[in-house]
Parts: structure tokens; sequence; C-alpha cells
């Protein structure tokens, strides 16, 4: 067997060492438990490690090997998963104090789509409280801190799939599974440097989320809600390579597309926005994604959709009533963190016509949007870098900014339901990563992979 680190290695790797036998899976979680006992204490991202599972599950894939089974395209990948996503055996909290000794008895369908291919789970990450928050912080576990710090100041992985962003960059595991409702996979990926992509809604089965309907032991996605609806499964990567057979895996089978996929870049229809036209974007970031778009001769989108879509996603979050959150609660004897109560209070009760009013506007902003953005549409993941810790308003183009202001980008892609890869273009002044979305129509994210590997290649011939 290689005596090299397996640490930091990219999954396509693992994998085909694995597969061979150069590798032992067992040899690959050891050293990414080590990794674990060696950061998490500082970074707070692993909130539950499954070391003993993780060591029964590798042997098992080398067992199966020594027999001559054919491992899947993920053996022995070690991969963690955001506390908000239902694992069999393994405690899920979704960051709430009112689960905390919440234990599913069912995987939700990406975990399992992800251990039947090969991969290990090796533990769960800090999520706020039902991901309701774009910082990854909670009363159950505390903060979560990013491992990327080029200045020296402590900052926040992002959220809500702060902790998975916080695992993968700091090599803790080598693939992500985390949700995404307003930028919770996009926001995390720009703040440390990864890629992530957010789906198109209905590629990856999206039982198996907090919140949710409980039934016999599963999450049911709720069609009545915005959760349901809009929240989505995703995964996150070190590299576009990565990221894309996750995706592979994680696509329902019918969903999934075939390999080589030809992609004419050169012919699509490319455009950029320097925003969702609402909110100010910090100049930094907008000259990362200017570039991005100048390299591919992207023409400026000028459609009056867009700018809509960050309000309608505001308020149909205004009419929900959060019924699954108090069901699953009740019987607690615990209270809910400082951001759900505020949530919570802040509902109004509107009449169902007014909130069915809301969803018939949505689906014409799709009709509207989708008959301007052409193949293609390239835009700045957020208003601002990764903020120092502690840190939760923001001050860009001379107004104060909410978090929620800051991923007002993300909330209008989200609302409209399309899929969006996030991919590192550059960096800050002071060394920060800056991501930037790529957003292509409904089930087509082989097209936002291509765009987004051709964005990183002129990136990279530029240096």
């Amino acid at each position: 067997m290689s005596r090299e680190s397996w640490v930091g290695r990219d999954a396509r790797s693992i994998a085909e060492a694995v597969r061979s036998g150069q590798a032992s899976a067992r040899t690959v979680v050891e050293e990414h438990l080590a990794r674990i006992d060696e950061r998490n204490g500082e970074l707070n991202a692993l909130v539950t490690v499954c070391a003993e599972d993780a060591r029964a599950a590798a042997d098992s894939l080398d067992e199966r090997r020594l027999l001559g089974e054919t491992l899947g395209p993920l053996a022995g990948v070690p991969f963690t998963v955001k506390d908000l996503i239902a694992t069999a055996g393994v405690r899920t909290t979704a960051g709430s104090r009112t689960l905390a000794d919440n234990i599913p008895a069912v995987d939700a369908p990406a975990v399992a789509a992800f251990k039947a291919a090969g991969a290990i789970l090796i533990g769960k990450t800090n999520t706020p409280e039902f991901g309701a928050c774009g910082l990854t912080r909670n009363e159950l576990f505390g903060t979560t801190a990013s491992p990327v710090r080029p200045d020296g100041v402590v900052r926040s992985p992002g959220g809500s799939s702060g902790g998975e962003s916080a695992s993968v960059a700091a090599g803790m595991s080598v693939l992500g599974l985390g949700t995404d409702f307003g930028g919770s996979v996009r926001w995390p990926a720009h703040c440390t440097g990864l890629t992530s992509v957010r789906p198109t809604l209905g590629r990856i089965d999206p039982e198996g989320q907090f919140p949710g309907v409980l039934s016999d032991g599963r999450v049911l996605a709720n069609p009545a809600t915005m959760h349901g609806t809009i929240q989505t499964i995703g995964p996150l990567a070190r590299n576009l390579g990565d990221a894309t057979l996750a995706l592979r895996v994680l696509s329902k089978p019918h969903l999934a597309w075939t390999e080589p996929e030809s992609v004419d870049v050169e012919h699509l229809d490319i455009r950029w926005a320097p925003g969702e036209g609402t909110m100010p974007v910090d100049e930094e970031i907008l000259a990362a994604v200017r570039s991005a778009a100048n390299s591919l001769d992207a023409s400026e989108y000028d459609g009056l959709a867009l700018p809509r879509a960050n309000a309608l996603f505001g308020a149909l979050r205004s009419v929900e009533t959060h019924a699954d959150i108090h069901s699953l609660a009740a019987g607690s004897a615990h209270s809910f963190d400082a951001d759900i109560t505020a949530m919570l209070a802040a509902g109004h009760d509107r009449s169902s016509a007014e909130v069915e009013a809301l969803w018939a506007d949505r689906a014409m902003l799709i009709a509207d949007f989708l008959g301007e953005m052409g193949d293609v549409l390239i835009l700045p993941v957020a208003s601002v870098l990764a903020p120092p810790l502690g840190v939760e308003s923001f001050e860009v183009g001379g107004r104060e900014l909410t978090w929620m202001d800051a991923l007002a980008s993300c909330r209008a892609i989200s609302v409209l339901g399309l899929p969006s890869v996030v991919v590192p273009v550059g960096l800050s002044r002071n060394g920060l990563p800056v991501g930037v979305q790529v957003v292509a129509r409904p089930f087509h994210e082989h097209v936002a992979l291509s765009v987004a590997a051709r964005i990183m290649s002129n990136a990279q011939a530029l240096v």
C-alpha cells in the first residue's frame, strides 16, 4: 500500500486508488479522522464524528475489493453531511436544541446515493438552527470558523452549509452534502474558495431535509412550503471535477447526463449581470465577475425580471406559517434560538388567495426570466467577501446590508428554481476567495459546468 497522504486529494484519485488496491479505504478514513482531530477543535465544523461507523464501512469496502467486487465511483471517499440532512443511526439535530437527541431511522436518498457509490460518511457538520441564517452558529453547538484566513482574521465560512464548507476546505472531508435555500451551498463556497452546485429543483431527491414532514421515520418535503418547494440538496467540493462527479451520483437516474457531454461554449448565448439589480456589490467582487464575463465575451443582461426576484423571495417567506418547524419541536422542553424565534414572530396571516397570488407571480417571473437570460447568466454570489466572525451587517456602496441583503443574488436564483454552479475566480486584495455564479436553464447543469470550466481555464491562463 502507498504511504502517501490522502488528505487533500481529490475524490477521483482516492476512488481510483481504493478500487485498484493502491490504498485501502481504512487508511484513507484513518488519515481523515486524524485530520479531524487536528483541525476540528479550532473550527467547530463537525458536530458529530462517525469514527467507528466509518472504520467499519471502510473495512467492509476493502473486504469487498479483495473478493473481487466492482466498487463504485466514490469508493473509499470520506464525506460529511450537513446536520440538516437525515442520516440513519447518526444524530441529526438541524442545529436545534429541540432535536438534540434526534436519530433518524432512514438515510436521506442523497446520503444513500453517496453510500451506494462507495463513499464513507465520516461526520455531520454544523448549521444554524433549521438553516435559517447565512452565518453558521447556533445555541446547541456554537459557532463555526473558516479555515481560510489569508490575512490572519478569523472569518465565517458562510452558511447555512458553513460546517460543510469549513470541513471540505480544511481537508477533514473530501466531499460535502449541503442544502441550498437562499444560497446555502453557494455562499459558503464563495467564502472558502470551493466549488458547489445548486441543482435544478427536482434533479436530486428532496427527501430527508429538515424542516419537513415526519412520516414513518422519513422526512418528506412539504410542497406547500418554501422549504419543500425551493430548498434542494447540493454538493460542495474542492474542485469542479469532484463537484461534477458528486452531482452525477446524486442525480435521479432518469436525469443523469452521459459522458462525454459536448457543450459548444463558443456558440452559447452568455450574459452577465453585476448583481440581481437591487443590492450593491463590493467592487472587488464586481471586478472578478466582470473579468470572468469578459473572458467569454458575454453581453450584459438588460432584462426586467431579475430585479423582481429577491423581493418575491422575501414576500413568499413572509407568508410562511412554519408549521413544519412547530410540528418538529412539539413536545420539546427546549426553546428555539433567537433567529428562529424572530422568524416565527415575523409571520403574517394572509388569505389563501394572497398566498396563491404570490406563487402565480413566481410562475410568471420564471417564464419572463427564461425569455431574457439567454443560455447562461453569470453574476456574483454575494455582495460581500467572507466576513469576520461575529460581523452580521455590512456597508457596501454607502448602504448598510443585512446578511439577507448581501445574499440577494443567491435568493433571486433560488426563487427562479434554476441550476447554479459556483467556482472561485480570483482573490481579493487581502487574499480572500471570490466566487462567481454560473446559472443555466432548467436541467442544463452540464452547460453551467462547461461554462464554469472555461471560466476557470481562462482565469488560470491569465495568472
